[in-house]
């Protein structure tokens, strides 16, 4: 995919946690399925070069309104599966647009681990860059949310973030 792409990356909120909590092959058998399922929204909705590692998942999409409606349907599909271990499972979205001649682009991906970073599960973050584009779409219900700058969970670094409330 080259030009102007939108990543996704989804990062499961307290999964890993479940690693102490569940038995091997249960907590297995739970990482796989939320894998599987964030894998089939995300190709069904258009993503591109699918990364999956752990409890994150990132793809590339061509606009930012097609990342924005994998990024709520991710959300919500996680919201309401009915998980092996009973309980539910919760993730927070980050969306980054930026340019591309091929392949990723690390800082890209750093600027989505920050956003997921300081996202409570559920909540869906973009850039500067992801907002611009959005800006110019028609998002019907959906609205944007200029959260100014907020902190990370695991420095005491800030960034910007605008939260897309779907």
């Amino acid at each position: 995919m080259t030009g102007t792409v939108t990543l996704v990356a989804i990062e499961g909120r307290r999964v890993m946690r479940l690693s102490r909590e569940l038995a091997p092959k249960a907590f297995e058998r739970l990482l796989g399925e939320y894998q599987t399922l964030l894998r089939l929204v995300l190709e069904t909705l258009s993503g591109q070069a699918i990364e999956v590692d752990g409890d994150t998942v990132v793809a590339a999409f061509p606009t930012a309104k097609q990342a924005a409606l994998a990024a709520v349907a991710a959300r919500d599909v996680l919201a309401i599966h009915d998980w092996s271990h009973g309980s539910t499972l919760a993730a927070s979205i980050a969306l980054h647009s930026c340019e591309t001649e091929s392949g990723w682009l690390e800082p890209a991906l750093l600027r989505c681990s920050e956003l997921c970073d300081a996202a409570e599960g559920g909540q869906i973050f973009l850039t500067q860059a992801a907002n611009g584009l959005l800006a110019e779409e028609d998002l019907g219900e959906w609205a944007i949310r200029d959260l100014g700058e907020v902190p990370l969970r695991r420095t005491e670094h800030r960034v910007r973030a605008h939260e897309l409330v779907a």
